[in-house]
């Protein structure tokens, strides 16, 4: 397992995605090290064998690198950084003579979930890149229109006519390896994440419920239970309770292990919009039971205390955002729909921007001398359904600036 270095690690939190190099202590003195962070979907490509490609630019004084994945041919991922560390520059020159050195992904929760052994073979001219390129803190906003020439055409990395690029095939030379990472939640019960597991639904909601259940001392419900007949059926996969509000969340995911070959994203996008459609009827059935004042279980057969009176948080949770091909699809209309019918919210989210609601929860917590953070949860999705609204389709990415509260406190963007 990778321990990520200090001036990563709050980077590696804050952003959805990142490749970073490192230059790490091996057993026979330091070595090259691959660090990506990306969702769990496309870490599952990465496994399962989509080719890897890493380049290496100079734009401008700066050196800037990424890793390409090819989980779709006509429209792979793209993810770069700009070489602020020395370490970084010490480890890209280090891959000129290193016969083979570990690549490790982390998932959206910053978890390193599996390892291997890489080789490169870069041609010399990338020494002269890497030895005069600038370091130092940089804006990836000032490069961001370079780094979409980069992303657009890697013969053409960015708009200065010196700038030179080279890429070069990354050949796993062992089988992947897990980690496997465990959390006990507040309610004393063992929640894994193996990224090898077939269950994929099944890992997905663990994801939530690692995300979810710091919100309250008495943490999440996951897969709570209601009397049919002689058997119990699963409400909803997650519920969170207190008393000025609940919390539903739907997590629907997409089958990558269990495929004969892998899909493209058309594929992927295809699937997700039928997930998102029975994810929608059954938290539309999940709040119907909520207001019959139908008792609810744990999985140990204990009733749970629920609030029926508020309007209800409904979340369908995906893999991805960017496989919802068409936003306009989830408009004002269908979220009046939901509204009417059910009397609560319907929000989309995938596991990153779940991720930016909790942290958003947490920031506004401690911003206040009352708040908690389940509170803080629930104001901060209230504000986000009403982007929904302003922006007319639920397929949204919202940021919070915490800034002066003499200049109205929260910003919301």
């Amino acid at each position: 397992m990778h321990i990520l270095a200090d001036h990563y690690r709050s980077e590696f939190l804050a952003t959805p995605q990142l490749f970073r190099i490192d230059h790490a202590h091996g057993e026979n003195g330091p070595i090259p090290t691959l660090l990506l962070k990306a969702s769990t979907l496309l870490l599952k490509y990465i496994i399962q064998g989509s080719m890897l490609e890493l380049f290496v630019a100079k734009c401008g004084d700066h050196l800037l690198y990424g890793i390409k994945v090819f989980d779709d041919v006509a429209k792979p991922a793209t993810i770069w950084s700009i070489a602020e560390h020395g370490t970084e520059r010490d480890a890209l020159a280090a891959l000129m003579h290193t016969s083979e050195f570990p690549l490790f992904l982390f998932n959206e929760l910053a978890l390193n979930t599996a390892w291997t052994t890489i080789r490169v073979s870069l041609p010399h001219e990338v020494s002269d890149l890497i030895a005069t390129a600038v370091l130092g803190p940089i804006k990836h906003t000032n490069v961001k229109e370079q780094a979409a020439e980069l992303l657009d055409n890697l013969l053409d990395a960015c708009d200065d006519t010196n700038a030179t690029l080279f890429a070069a095939s990354l050949n796993p030379t062992h089988e992947w390896r897990e980690t496997f990472n465990h959390y006990i939640t507040n309610r004393g019960t063992n929640s894994p994440i193996h990224i090898f597991n077939r269950d994929e639904g099944g890992q997905q909601e663990q994801l939530a419920l690692w995300l979810t259940d710091s919100l309250q001392f008495s943490g999440a419900i996951h897969s709570p239970q209601v009397q049919k007949g002689t058997r119990r059926r699963e409400l909803t996969d997650l519920l969170l309770s207190y008393q000025f509000g609940t919390t539903l969340i739907e997590s629907k995911t997409l089958t990558i292990f269990n495929r004969p070959t892998l899909p493209n994203r058309d594929a992927l996008a295809s699937d997700i919009t039928k997930h998102i459609e029975k994810a929608v009827a059954q938290l539309r059935g999940a709040i119907r039971k909520l207001r019959e004042d139908v008792p609810i279980f744990d999985k140990a057969g204990a009733e749970l205390r629920v609030d029926r009176i508020q309007p209800v948080h409904a979340i369908v949770l995906i893999p991805d955002f960017d496989l919802i091909q068409d936003p306009t699809r989830y408009g004002r209309d269908f979220i009046a729909d939901f509204m009417q019918v059910t009397g609560g919210f319907l929000h989309f989210l995938d596991i990153a921007e779940l991720l930016r609601v909790i942290q958003a929860a947490e920031m506004i917590a401690r911003s206040g001398t009352t708040t908690t953070s389940m509170m803080a949860f629930d104001y901060y999705l209230i504000e986000r359904a009403k982007k929904s609204l302003e922006t007319g389709t639920l397929s949204i990415e919202v940021l919070l600036r915490i800034t002066d509260p003499a200049q109205d406190g929260d910003e919301f963007a």
